[in-house]
């Protein structure tokens, strides 16, 4: 399998995955409506016959066992799949270059980055606009003292967090790329992040992360 076509093949599973959890949704409802009927049936004797009865005229238990049955058919195939999916993951862990990063607040991702930056041992990083045009750090390098250079400023690592702070009150720290070296930080929002760089510092961020 090309990576083209494996790339589309996780695409459509991911496309289905979120079908299912509509489907769970669902289930979860019909699960609902019958506990409902359960403690009406333990409840009143006669309640319970008249329920019975109307069953006769309809496919729900039917439905209900064959779903069930496919939900087990699901579990028992995803359990066989658990150790090859593992290894697998260790693969797909092992060369990964490339890694999205999300946190609940701007606070913690810009001190992720310092840390991270840091950790890299980043001594100054190029900060520049994704996007030509989008934003003039002219501003920025003047108010807060830093070189400027053609395309972005540059920021020693002890300052990011000033920096970023600062363009966080801005509303400014979004669609932003912080290159040192190999590494590039992509902040596609103030608080989700994209991270490019070797193997081994993407797993030692992922720790950092936890």
């Amino acid at each position: 399998m090309s990576l083209t076509r494996l790339e589309a093949g996780l695409i459509r599973v991911k496309n289905d995955l979120d079908k299912v959890k509509s489907v769970n949704t669902d289930f979860e409802n019909v699960l609902s409506e019958m506990k409902v009927l359960r403690k009406r049936a333990i409840a009143n004797p006669e309640t319970k016959q008249m329920i019975s009865n109307e069953m006769k005229n309809k496919e729900i238990l039917e439905l209900f066992s064959s779903i069930e049955s496919s939900f087990e058919e699901l579990r028992t195939k995803l359990a066989k799949q658990t150790l090859e999916k593992q290894e697998l993951m260790d693969f797909v862990e092992s060369i990964r270059l490339k890694k999205n990063f999300s946190f609940d607040n701007s606070v913690q991702a810009i001190s992720f980055v310092s840390t991270a930056l840091e950790e890299m041992e980043c001594s100054h990083v190029l900060l520049r606009p994704e996007f030509i045009g989008t934003i003039d750090l002219t501003e920025l390098s003047v108010k807060l003292k830093l070189t400027k250079e053609t395309n972005g400023v540059i920021v020693e690592q002890e300052r990011i967090e000033e920096v970023l702070t600062y363009l966080l009150a801005k509303r400014q720290l979004r669609n932003l790329v912080l290159e040192a070296g190999s590494a590039k930080i992509n902040f596609k929002s103030s608080h989700d992040i994209v991270v490019e760089a070797e193997n081994d510092n993407i797993k030692e961020l992922v720790k950092l992360k936890k």
